[in-house]
């Protein structure tokens, strides 16, 4: 076919697509409209949904030129940030040399049936209303924890860091209830977004069909509804546009002090419960009191600066409430009581009388429940993340780095602390703690932290993958713009987690007190630092789940 033929083609097809009025007067004509129907409404269903159904959206692919009418809309409608957007349009592209294609691609929310967003959130500031399955965000519940954000794999919620809160698109329900199109239908000019019924079954047996574009997440996870539809098969090797591009996510540093600080105070418990086994029974019960105060401490700073992370911290009380579906009350919730626990512990050893009244269960079952909840705790924070399923947090490894960092900080707390007890205290010589117990924990200290030093760099081995896996991205992101973080989180972690402790090892009975707290506290601090970097990387180096083709 010539130029000119071609050219008349398209004429003849663009002339084949009827304006809004002409597609009223059409359907007019062919008596479609019911008799008691009052509205012309193309872009939305003639009635509410009945039971088993709810609201959805429903993009015509074809229809979509990426003009962001429908962002400009939404913008305006709800009133946001100049850098604020609840629709972005995304951008696929594919096919073959000699028929290649591009696809725009607009989403927000997807009013999923199984929101993980409503699931994870912690204040139960999600609801999805029973009569339109809309998935509405409460304001005022929420206090800014971000959670939701983690757990969503469309990046739907939005923080507003004047507000504190973050915020979501709702289907202009509001416009829905009074028979008018939510904003992003009413300013498509092509007509692409419609809102339509979908039965929540149907959605749950071909989860598949919904959502269904080129590298978007499994949509059995949260079984979202909108449904893309076109005339065309779009290629197989089509992909997003953004797919080879890596960039560091959010640092989250108080949940990364918060999360380092509470395997240490936990890892504490788990060393002095090791120390009652090396060195005998009065040197024990001298240096207990000092060391359930440190884990003591260690403890509650940790679990206020986890409440930096919030927007709204006033609100912090909230977050027991989503116990039933969220990890990250539970997680909270398991950690509260370790505190209460520690700090009934800590009273125990230091008073006397309260000893005495406590009996047994303060010397033998009480420690044992302060250590029980404080796993617990750990575990939690471990599900917390692998429950995002983004690959790189839901992975073994997260369990494995959460309690080694216990053990590596745990052991390293208490040989210090055991220390610097003694060094004040005349009574107590250096040397014997050593030759009791302190070559053990570094022994116990060294062997942990290289295998912990195994399990991240067994990460990079991904460099080596064919595709871009999101474990390559994450090996990338750590040997690229992260470099030097991991460079001296491994070089942290061999100076105080393997050479410290062995030249701590060596001829330490006769070398001065001074020397030998100093090098302890090497260990302690290269470690310390050490597990933050790493748990720094394990926030940054994440990748994370989200429609294709990046916010254009």
């Amino acid at each position: 076919m010539d130029e000119n033929n071609l050219l008349v083609h398209q004429y003849i097809e663009k002339q084949a697509i009827l304006s809004a009025i002409e597609t009223f007067s059409q359907k007019h004509d062919e008596d479609v409209f019911e008799k008691d129907q009052k509205k012309y409404q193309e872009l939305l269903p003639s009635r509410a949904p009945g039971k088993g159904q709810q609201y959805a959206f429903e993009v015509a692919l074809d229809k979509c030129t990426g003009c962001k009418a429908c962002v400009t809309g939404c913008h305006n409608e709800n009133g946001l940030e100049e850098d604020e957007t609840w629709r972005s349009v995304g951008l696929v592209q594919g096919g073959t040399n000699g028929n290649s294609a591009i696809q725009h691609i607009t989403s927000a929310c997807h009013h999923c049936v199984e929101p993980a967003c409503m699931s994870g959130c912690p204040t139960k500031a999600y609801v999805k209303d029973d009569d339109t399955g809309i998935v509405k965000h409460l304001d005022d519940q929420c206090f800014g924890c971000q959670y939701c954000i983690l757990k969503c794999p469309y990046d739907v919620p939005k923080y507003n860091k004047k507000k504190g809160i973050v915020h979501k698109c709702d289907m202009c329900v509001g416009r829905l209830e009074v028979g008018q199109a939510p904003a992003c239908v009413r300013a498509c000019p092509n007509g692409a977004i419609k809102i339509r019924l979908v039965d929540l079954a149907e959605v749950k047996k071909n989860a598949k069909e919904y959502v269904d574009v080129p590298d978007s997440p499994d949509s059995n996870y949260t079984f979202p509804t909108t449904k893309y539809t076109s005339s065309q098969k779009i290629p197989e090797n089509m992909g997003s546009v953004d797919y080879f591009s890596i960039k560091p996510e959010h640092s989250h540093l108080p949940l990364v002090f918060m999360l380092v600080l509470t395997q240490l105070s936990v890892g504490a418990y788990l060393a002095e419960g090791f120390l009652q086994k090396f060195i005998d029974s009065s040197l024990a019960a001298t240096l207990l009191p000092f060391h359930a105060l440190v884990a003591l401490v260690v403890g509650f700073v940790a679990l206020n600066s986890s409440v930096f992370h919030l927007g709204r911290p006033l609100y912090a009380f909230r977050a027991i409430l989503g116990f039933k579906t969220s990890w990250l009350s539970r997680e909270i919730i398991a950690f509260g009581i370790f505190a209460f626990l520690s700090t009934l512990y800590a009273a125990v050893v230091w008073f006397s009388p309260l000893s005495i009244l406590m009996g047994a269960f303060g010397e033998e079952i009480l420690p044992v429940l302060v250590f029980g909840f404080g796993v617990i705790g750990i575990l939690c924070s471990v599900f917390v993340y692998k429950d995002t399923k983004r690959p790189f947090w839901d992975h073994p490894a997260t369990t494995v780095k959460y309690f080694l960092t216990m053990i590596i900080l745990g052991f390293a707390t208490i040989l210090l602390s055991s220390m610097i007890y003694a060094y004040f205290n005349s009574d107590i010589h250096l040397s014997y703690l050593m030759l009791s117990f302190g070559n053990t924990f570094c022994l116990v200290h060294g062997v942990m932290v290289s295998i912990k030093l195994f399990f991240e760099g067994a990460v990079f081995v991904h460099l080596n993958d064919k595709e871009m896996t999101p474990f390559k991205k994450t090996a990338l992101l750590m040997t690229g713009p992260l470099r030097k973080t991991t460079i001296w989180r491994f070089v942290c972690g061999f100076i105080g987690g393997i050479f410290m402790p062995f030249l701590l090892m060596q001829n330490n009975t006769q070398v001065s007190d001074f020397t030998l707290i100093f090098i302890a506290s090497f260990v302690f601090l290269f470690s310390l630092v050490g597990e933050f970097l790493e748990r720094y990387l394990f926030f940054r180096a994440v990748v994370p789940l989200k429609m294709p083709g990046g916010n254009l």
